[in-house]
């Protein structure tokens, strides 16, 4: 690997590890951890969701030297005290932003290489300055939505979020897909309150004016990482989103989102400000 190595990756998973603690990592098809995370338990949720989706960019760097790595969507499962049982729990904000980028690293693998990379360089330089959980899946969401705007053009950004909001649990399609992302957006704590109005004229259809009232992911007061936005309504609907405008406001952000239909791809993973 150019950059990080492979070490670096399992440095940060032991980093993560405890010798006994109630989560572990498993395989979604097996049920059993796979390599690199077999034997390994963690203390919170929070860790563990976080040691998943290293892991899965551990494996996806593998595979590049042994294409017989075998893909595995894994999974955070709470085991008792005693027992083997297994079950899951609501999902927080350092989980779903690492279930995000599990299914990214997994898109990415092999075919965008650069990308992949510079996320992992990121994400283990950001590992070493905080401790802040928060801080650190954030950091993994907004490296993310920064190497997909600068390596790839926008038509590329559509397939990969497309492909990668696929290998998500599909979410039902309603008349409002936009209300309903954002919905679980907030849901999983990414904001804190939006307001959505109909937009009287924008690209594509569906267009809506979305305010997000203290959004978490953050690159400047300029640039908008808007990659769960777009990941959240691909889970929804197969017609590319467009993210067109983005204001700062006081305590936020104000952007125009519309679903693209035969128009050009544009804003899915970072938006600049229009004043």
């Amino acid at each position: 690997m150019v950059g990080r190595t492979l070490a670096d990756i399992r440095d940060r998973l032991s980093e993560l590890s405890v010798a006994v603690g109630p989560y572990r990592i498993v395989s979604a098809r097996t049920g059993t951890p796979p390599f690199p995370v077999s034997g390994m338990q963690f203390p919170d949720r929070e860790t563990a969701a976080e040691a998943a989706s290293v892991a899965t960019a551990y494996r996806s760097a593998l595979r590049r030297y042994d294409p017989r790595v075998t893909v595995h969507g894994l999974i955070v499962c709470e085991a008792p005290w005693g027992t083997d049982a297994v079950r899951t729990g609501p999902s927080s904000l350092p989980e779903y932003c690492h279930t995000v980028a599990g299914a990214l690293f997994e898109v990415l693998s092999g075919r965008h290489r650069s990308v992949e990379q510079a996320v992992i360089d990121s994400y283990l330089e950001a590992a070493e300055e905080t401790e802040n959980r928060e801080r650190l899946c954030l950091a993994m969401l907004e490296s993310m939505a920064t190497a997909l705007a600068e390596h790839l053009d926008p038509e590329v950004q559509a397939d990969t979020l497309r492909e990668a909001a696929g290998q998500l649990p599909r979410k039902p399609s309603g008349p409002e897909p936009v209300r309903d992302a954002v919905a679980d957006l907030e849901a999983a704590g990414l904001v804190d309150e939006a307001a959505i109005e109909p937009a009287a004229a924008g690209p594509g259809r569906c267009a809506r004016y979305i305010t997000l009232q203290n959004y978490r992911p953050s690159l400047s007061d300029l640039r908008c990482p808007v990659l769960p936005i777009a990941v959240e309504l691909l889970r929804r609907t197969s017609i590319t989103p467009q993210m067109a405008q983005a204001e700062r406001t006081a305590d936020g952000w104000r952007l125009l989102v519309s679903l693209a239909g035969d128009q050009p791809a544009e804003g899915l993973s970072v938006v600049t400000t229009t004043v």
